[in-house]
């Protein structure tokens, strides 16, 4: 089972869109053809961004509740830079692991129907403690010069599994493993330049935005509030 941390909050009304949340690595395969060894090759050459991204989410339902909370660390090599723009599309794989510290993760959920026993069963769990986990980031970041706006879209997959506590209503308290994902930026893989960010210059990227659900995914997640530092350098 893995864990959807941060899920993206975007609309689906197309058959694209829906490719988008569904397999957001496949359609990452789409936006950027460059190999390993091309990314690679380039990274010294053309610098990276670096930096920290904040990310919380919080939802409060009578059969759901969530509060997230985690600080990522990345380092996003350029694969094209002109004067008029700063990319960097990576897949997995491409460009370094994230070190990504999940400092709070706690989520409820109660039954939409009642078991055998006319009872609605609740599942309450919380992380074990808080840990600081590598992830594999996929992902893309344009940066438009002359608009001076930039756009991010940024997905991660961590290595290993993040430990819980939870207990459920019938069966008690148990201990469980779970990959963890994260989806941050402003937009789903394709759709990210839908709504770019300003930027005073392109050697530091810092934006507040927060990322609000859609029809689709209102009632069962939260506003992602999110907050990112990169800067551009080798």
């Amino acid at each position: 089972m893995r864990h959807y941390l941060l899920r993206p909050q975007f609309a689906s009304a197309t058959s694209r869109r829906k490719a988008f949340a569904a397999a957001p690595l496949a359609a990452m395969a789409l936006l950027c053809a460059c190999s390993i060894s091309g990314v690679q090759a380039q990274t010294s050459k053309l610098g990276a961004y670096s930096g920290s991204i904040n990310v919380s989410e919080t939802l409060s339902r009578p059969n759901l509740r969530l509060s997230t909370r985690a600080t990522v660390k990345v380092k996003l090599p350029i694969t094209e830079r002109d004067s008029s723009s700063i990319s960097a599309e990576f897949l997995s794989g491409e460009a370094p692991a994230a070190s990504v510290l999940i400092s709070q993760w706690d989520t409820f959920h109660k039954e939409s129907s009642a078991d055998s026993g006319g009872q609605f069963n609740t599942t309450t769990c919380s992380l074990a403690a808080p840990v600081e986990i590598p992830m594999t980031p996929t992902g893309v970041l344009n940066v438009d010069l002359k608009a001076k706006k930039h756009a991010l879209s940024l997905t991660l997959l961590s290595t290993r599994d993040v430990a819980f506590n939870c207990t459920h209503s019938r069966s008690g308290a148990s201990r469980k493993k779970s990959g963890i994902t994260l989806y941050i930026g402003n937009g789903a893989p394709g759709m990210q330049s839908m709504n770019p960010l300003p930027i005073n210059e392109p050697g530091r990227l810092s934006a507040k935005y927060t990322l609000m659900p859609t029809p689709d995914t209102q009632g069962e997640h939260g506003p992602i509030v999110q907050e990112w530092d990169l800067r551009l350098g080798q």
